[in-house]
């Protein structure tokens, strides 16, 4: 599908920095869509990147990716998005069973004996990437410091005891174990650290600008990340709370301590945490995501280029469905660690799987058109009415699809 390459109209509201890019004929609505951001919904500096079919058929990005230092976004800013780490981690481990080399339903212990304390010998590895195993988080106490070591913190996690609040019961969601344990997991098995396994994987074979951490090169590529409107009040209740399970889970450390600047630190930016520090471009996360859905439609008898569709048919089958007990948000996983949709519907996105992440970005593999949706930006704003940014996007670019005849119901 060819593409239209002219820069799209710089709006009042990015200043200098203006809104660049193209979309394939058909698309345009998508990118409306993504000025409105900037005009109406409070955004700072953004990108939006959608393949189909292996195509760059989106590619916009806009204002200032680093105010502070007056540097623009570009089509090559790389942009932290949190929780939607999860997805990525999932990605790695998923090679892994493809290859044989773990399974999902053997125990945690088998791969790390270790693991086995504290009656912790039967929690398997899928129920952590599902978080059903009852591990949500570290109990030792812990500074921010701490966040950087993932071995440190897999000890700590293979020295406790799973958690014996009754609201663990179906899942419970925590920002950081899952990750430490996955990442143990893999370097168990394979010897290599979770960051390089990734890049010499998957990274650079299929030139995937994703990385977990940020080589210390990059860092002139990387944009500026600063809480927005009713960001981190959003979580002024778990932050506060003398409620123990809450304390353990979301304030040893907090994940979003008052000064948004940790984030943008060189101490975070080029360390390991596995479940929250995943950078890239856009184009490199729909690139990733896209190559996923195509996996997941092809035939199975086909070769695939990342994970075969045997593997990501029982990876994205629904598996947990739902509500965690302390959070009060329902949650559906699918069997390898993808969050799904909670209202799957026969759309062209309905069967959508990846991962959100905090702040609003969406980073989505679409199987039924075998596309990959990739929306980062630089400003968090709050879950809810106060953010329309990520989700008016995504209902564009599935309009747009719609309208082309693409990914039709199955």
């Amino acid at each position: 599908m060819p593409s239209t390459q002219q820069p799209t109209a710089p709006q009042p509201t990015t200043g200098q920095y203006g809104v660049f890019g193209h979309v394939a004929p058909g698309f345009e609505a998508v990118r409306e869509e993504f000025l409105r951001n900037f005009t109406e919904r409070d955004e700072q500096g953004a990108a939006l990147a959608v393949t189909l079919g292996g195509e760059l058929v989106v590619d916009l990005w806009g204002g200032p990716a680093d105010p502070a230092a007056g540097r623009a976004w570009d089509g090559d800013t790389v942009q932290l998005i949190f929780s939607g780490s999860k997805g990525v981690l999932a990605t790695a481990l998923l090679v892994l069973v493809d290859r044989g080399v773990v399974e999902l339903d053997k125990p945690v212990a088998h791969y790390w004996p270790e693991f086995a304390a504290k009656g912790k010998a039967g929690i398997t590895v899928r129920e952590v990437v599902t978080f059903t195993a009852r591990m949500p988080a570290v109990a030792a106490p812990l500074s921010q410091d701490d966040l950087g070591d993932p071995e440190a913190m897999a000890k700590l996690l293979a020295d406790q005891p799973q958690e014996s609040d009754p609201r663990a019961e179906g899942i419970l969601y925590g920002p950081w174990a899952t990750g430490w344990i996955i990442a143990e997991v893999i370097r168990r098995a394979d010897g290599r650290r979770l960051d390089r396994f990734f890049a010499e994987e998957v990274g650079r074979p299929l030139g995937v600008d994703v990385s977990f951490g940020l080589a210390p090169e990059q860092e002139d590529r990387v944009a500026r990340t600063e809480y927005g409107k009713g960001f981190r009040e959003q979580f002024s209740g778990y932050f506060t709370s003398d409620d123990p399970l809450t304390q353990r889970i979301w304030q040893n450390p907090v994940p979003f301590p008052e000064d948004s600047g940790i984030w943008n630190s060189p101490a975070r930016r080029f360390s390991l945490i596995p479940a929250a520090n995943v950078y890239g471009s856009a184009r490199g996360f729909a690139k990733l995501y896209g190559i996923l859905a195509a996996d997941a439609s092809r035939p199975a008898e086909d070769a695939p280029v990342l994970l075969s569709r045997r593997l990501l048919d029982e990876a994205r089958a629904p598996r947990v469905s739902k509500v965690d007990q302390l959070i009060d948000v329902p949650m559906v996983y699918g069997g390898g660690g993808y969050r799904l949709r909670t209202n799957p519907r026969p759309t062209v996105d309905g069967d959508s799987f990846g991962h959100d992440g905090a702040g609003g970005s969406a980073n989505q593999a679409w199987p039924r058109a075998a596309a990959g949706v990739s929306y980062v930006m630089n400003r968090l704003i709050a879950l809810g009415p106060d953010d329309k940014r990520a989700s008016s996007l995504v209902k564009a670019v599935a309009a747009a699809m719609e309208n082309l005849g693409l990914g039709g119901a199955r």
